[in-house]
């Protein structure tokens, strides 16, 4: 449960019903209320369990919708990220759920790159950040289980204690994330060749990139782990200069640290659990458990770096294509790279003495497109450009080499 000023609090709570009401009101009631029917999109499911693994059936699980990253990044310290819920539901006996939203309000949630960033959430399960594509088939999987670390608890008579939501504590610094990977193999044969890189907003702006979401529980400035990701959108045109022998392209997003509180019932003690920062005791009328906190990316910053000397990856024969008498070769159909460490949170945090970065995937909906690609410069020579998973045109990384790999 989330909880905010009572005006707020009492409205979210008639729209939690209404939402309740129009997800439960059967077809024929509609039609007799004089609405028509409203479709509705599976956007996650999975399951809750416990710390040890059994399924926890009863438990509530909501579904948010984030606002657009200019929204939180003009945001003053102390205000609440206003999300919107979708979806509430509980968890059937065996612990699963499905999380259903009715497609007009799927149609009205902010977009990042045409996704929309989603916070699943459970008092018992803790949080789980993910950008939708509005229109897809599937559903989400999201799977949470119990965790005293990020979990709120329960107060002394057995009731979930509710929790805030997010609030901004403060402006981080920008943080690097790599948007671009690519190689040439040094050789006679390759010498003279470059590549370079372009990422960019586009007319659209439609290019984006999917960063990961650290949450702790221990305190502001240790204990984060991923989880998840959150999509940001390119607002600028990077362009990188050629590089002779291959390199990882980088650019900035903005970051925002969060705060949430767990608090109980109006007037009820919960006992204050001591961390790693400040958590108040005390909020509005309630009182409060702990905090969690969460930094994450917001808005694209204007930048651009390079960094070179990483080995090239293996790339079988078999997704090598050869190039004869071309000036130049681009991929903007690549399948999307996961770099497991590419966003440097750590950084944005200046935590000193702590390997903290947080996961980086490029985003599935983009990959590379005509607003993010890699070309590669072959000057009429007879080249080898070979994927590491597939044909050049479709591959997640791309090398050129000057021969075929024995291997």
């Amino acid at each position: 449960m989330r909880k905010a000023h009572l005006g707020t609090a009492l409205g979210a709570v008639a729209s939690s019903l209404a939402l309740a009401a129009a997800l439960a009101l059967p077809a024929s009631a509609a039609a007799r209320a004089g609405a028509a029917p409203t479709s509705s999109a599976e956007v996650a499911a999975g399951s809750v369990t416990s710390a040890a693994g059994t399924a926890m059936p009863g438990t509530a699980v909501s579904l948010y919708a984030w606002p657009a990253d200019a929204t939180v990044h003009a945001m003053k310290v102390g205000q609440t990220v206003p999300t919107t819920l979708l979806a509430t539901t509980t968890t059937s006996s065996s612990g699963s759920y499905t999380l259903n939203v009715p497609m007009a309000m799927l149609k009205a949630a902010p977009t990042e790159s045409g996704l929309v960033n989603m916070e699943v959430s459970s008092a018992a399960g803790g949080f789980w950040f993910f950008p939708y594509m509005p229109g897809s088939s599937a559903p989400q999987k999201v799977n949470l289980q119990a965790s005293s670390r990020l979990s709120c608890g329960k107060d002394r008579h057995g009731n979930p204690l509710g929790f805030t939501g997010f609030q901004l504590e403060r402006h981080r610094s920008p943080a690097w994330a790599i948007v671009g990977q690519g190689y040439i193999l040094k050789s006679p044969l390759t010498h003279g060749t470059s590549l370079t890189f372009k990422y960019t907003s586009g007319a659209s702006h439609s290019q984006g990139s999917s960063l990961g979401v650290g949450v702790s529980g221990a305190g502001a400035s240790i204990g984060y782990t991923s989880q998840g990701t959150h999509e940001s959108t390119a607002t600028s045109t990077t362009t990188y200069g050629s590089q002779p022998f291959g390199a990882l392209f980088r650019t900035k997003f903005n970051t925002e640290q969060l705060r949430g509180l767990c608090i109980g019932l109006p007037g009820e003690t919960v006992g204050h659990v001591r961390q790693h920062g400040q958590c108040p005791r005390r909020w509005h009328r309630d009182y409060v458990r702990k905090c969690f906190w969460a930094i994450q990316s917001s808005t694209h910053f204007a930048s651009g770096s390079v960094v070179t000397g990483t080995p090239a990856p293996r790339t079988p024969a078999k997704y090598c294509g050869s190039f004869r008498g071309q000036t130049s070769y681009s991929n903007d159909r690549g399948t999307a790279v996961r770099w497991s460490a590419g966003f440097e949170l750590g950084a944005a945090l200046n935590i000193k003495g702590v390997n903290l970065k947080a996961s980086f995937n490029s985003s599935t909906q983009t990959g590379y497109d005509s607003n993010a690609f890699m070309l590669f410069k072959l000057h009429n020579k007879a080249l080898f450009l070979c994927g590491t998973n597939r044909s050049p045109d479709f591959a997640a990384q791309l090398v050129e080499r000057g021969t075929l790999p024995h291997h």
